[in-house]
């Protein structure tokens, strides 16, 4: 069974333009062509994709194809702009990943001055969890992940730009906040630890005894969301010293010093 873009296409116009015939216009083909083609995609999988009446509504299938459409299509498009680019003799890309700190402290400066050096370079540039610039750097996604490390990394080349170092906080309104200052280890196991991603283990082993130090881990890979779920005592979480001294949401956290993650 082969999932056509052209039926994909389709599919995702009656969504995104909510009907058949706002489709068909969108897409310069007529509304039966679009109807055929989300026919055929229903045939295809034996199942219902749209459920029809005064408004559409996607089944369960549905909307993990759509999900897949959007996906595969993006990739075509950006295929197509790349062999355009690279027809009009503009070869060179540069993907880049990089971390919530990376970005809000460093990031505007390189990259205009990496601008003024290549102004007809492509850039495709991603703020990440860790975790994520990780898998972004080995699949070949990304030539470059900016972000902090571990000194070694099996599976990468690591050159240091910077130094900083990464502390474990926790907000005053914390209920446990006076227990986890006096080095309260059984505190930590009733507090979640707020975190952008779960790093793999086979990269970062030691996160596995981090992990168990807390009640459980939340994934939250927006770094201002988990500033402010630590700064109203959801949980805490490790954060690079330069934020800690240079954001003014982070005024109020203090560092849990006497706490060993060994």
């Amino acid at each position: 069974m082969r999932l056509e873009n052209s039926e994909l296409r389709a599919f995702r116009a009656v969504i995104e333009e909510g009907g058949f015939k706002r489709a068909a216009a969108a897409l310069h083909i007529s509304q039966s062509a679009v109807s055929q083609a989300v026919a055929g995609l229903e045939a295809k999988l034996e199942t219902p994709l749209i459920q029809r009446g005064k408004e559409l509504r996607l089944s369960d299938v549905g909307k993990r194809l759509f999900e897949h459409a959007v996906d595969v299509l993006r990739e075509e498009q950006q295929a197509l702009e790349d062999i355009a680019q690279l027809k009009r003799g503009n070869a060179e890309t540069l993907s880049l990943a990089l971390s919530a700190s990376i970005n809000r402290f460093y990031a505007p400066q390189l990259i205009s001055a990496y601008y003024q050096l290549h102004p007809q370079t492509r850039m495709k540039i991603a703020e990440l969890p860790g975790r994520s610039i990780i898998s972004e750097v080995l699949a070949g996604n990304a030539e470059l992940g900016l972000g902090p490390f571990q000194k070694q990394m099996s599976a990468f080349t690591t050159i240091p730009l910077y130094s900083d170092s990464r502390h474990l906080v926790v907000s005053p309104r914390h209920p446990h906040y006076q227990q986890m200052m006096r080095g309260d280890e059984k505190a930590l196991k009733l507090t979640p630890l707020i975190t952008s991603a779960l790093d793999n283990p086979d990269m970062r082993p030691s996160i596995l005894r981090i992990r168990d130090q807390f009640s459980t881990v939340w994934e939250v890979s927006s770094l201002a969301l988990r500033i402010h779920m630590v700064a109203e005592g959801m949980g805490v979480t490790f954060i690079d010293r330069k934020l800690l001294q240079e954001h003014p949401a982070c005024a109020d956290f203090h560092i849990m010093s006497d706490l060993s993650f060994g």
